[in-house]
């Protein structure tokens, strides 16, 4: 009998230190995320396509500047020629336009639909992910139906146990969903102030700031 309770205490107590270890490590990776996401925004980092998916500001908050950095940033000397010219003419085509007019949001539309990658370019597709989450915040209404299904994928695998709040990818999901409804037509008109926001990064928040309200008011009624 002493000896089972010995145990159950031993077991106990080791619960409770993994619990208390995963809870810091979840506290370390919330800071970091939120450094990011400051030095995204201040233009010094640029995010990856991930990150973008979570909701991080573009580079500088200007995604004509962050399609430019990541044009640079990429090992060209991998890529091979057709892909090479192409992101160098999504490059360029960016300079001098000013995103939110529709001959500029139009003219950088044309130039990632004519981007290229075969397997050996892009073999874990992140380069053409990132092209389809610019062609998203641009209007393309495929482009955001995938975005949203890669969202809720990311959100399904990701590692629950190291993220700084694991709940946030799954909000954007939703939030890329919703306005995926909006795009395509619903039956409802898209509730206000969202019909009213420019932006489709203050369109995403605000719907994965509602779900996240929502969700946790009814948490809090029903506990």
């Amino acid at each position: 009998m002493t000896t089972t309770r010995r145990d159950d205490g031993r077991r106990l107590g080791g619960a409770m230190a993994s619990m208390e270890a995963a809870r810091q490590e979840r506290e370390l990776a919330r800071e970091a995320d939120l450094r990011r996401r400051v030095e995204a925004a201040e233009g010094s980092y640029l995010p990856t396509a991930d990150q973008l998916l979570r909701g991080y500001p573009f580079m500088g908050g200007d995604m004509a500047a962050d399609i430019r950095a990541f044009v640079a940033a990429l090992a060209l000397d991998r890529l091979d020629r057709e892909a090479l010219d192409s992101l160098h003419r999504l490059g360029a085509t960016t300079r001098g336009l000013k995103l939110g007019d529709a001959s500029a949001d139009a003219a950088i539309l044309d130039a990632l639909g004519s981007c290229h990658f075969d397997e050996t370019s892009d073999p874990n597709g992140t380069t053409r992910l990132r092209c389809v989450i610019y062609a998203a915040f641009l209007g393309d209404v495929e482009a955001t139906q995938i975005v949203a299904a890669e969202a809720a994928l990311m959100a399904y695998v990701q590692e629950w146990h190291r993220e700084g709040d694991g709940t946030d990818l799954v909000w954007q999901a939703m939030a890329w969903s919703a306005l995926s409804a909006v795009r395509m037509g619903p039956f409802r008109k898209p509730p206000y102030p969202v019909s009213e926001m420019a932006s489709t990064r203050d369109r995403i928040d605000a719907f994965a700031d509602e779900f996240r309200t929502q969700v946790f008011r009814l948490s809090r009624e029903v506990d």
